[in-house]
């Protein structure tokens, strides 16, 4: 009789860890775009700093997860049917990663502002705002295609999966 497989396996850390970012990462975008976009009231201000303390956890699981999925590709590389998907989720993995770090060192610039500690001029802060929208927007985009792909290795390839025996006699 086969022996099922422990669930605490090397490749199934990643998926454990890459829901963090995507929650903590999407919902700070919508924050910045509807703070930057002033489609909000003016007594929302406080908003800046909950999409920062969305950005820096989710940028830290972002990275957290690029790890796991690196252990996990040393499990299941072997095994799936087409690579290059493989390789396609991780190059967009690291472009996500890096979009959303540089966000985040950007929106601490800018609550650092907004605390008086810098005093730049009035169009360097909005050239900040603006590219720290432009950067979250583009990791959004980003993240989306990563879960497609990630989907894909799962659904299309069983990356990660255990295959049950036809019989499963395993689950007796």
């Amino acid at each position: 009789m086969e022996k099922l497989p422990g669930m605490w396996r090397t490749e199934l850390w990643h998926p454990l860890f890459v829901h963090f970012p995507i929650a903590l990462l999407l919902i700070a975008t919508l924050i910045i775009i509807f703070y930057r976009l002033n489609l909000l009231p003016k007594w929302y201000k406080h908003l800046s700093l909950n999409a920062l303390l969305l950005l820096i956890p989710g940028t830290i699981f972002a990275w957290i997860s690029i790890y796991t999925g690196t252990l996990a590709d040393n499990v299941i590389g072997r095994v799936v049917c087409d690579p290059i998907v493989l390789e396609t989720h991780e190059r967009f993995a690291y472009l996500t990663a890096y979009l959303f770090s540089a966000a985040t060192l950007i929106e601490i610039i800018l609550h650092k502002w907004n605390q008086g500690i810098f005093t730049p001029g009035n169009k360097i802060r909005k050239a900040f705002a603006i590219l720290s929208l432009v950067l979250v927007l583009g990791g959004s985009i980003s993240i989306g295609y990563v879960g497609h792909l990630g989907a894909k290795l799962v659904y299309q390839q069983a990356a990660g999966v255990h295959q049950p025996s036809e019989d499963c006699k395993e689950f007796e």
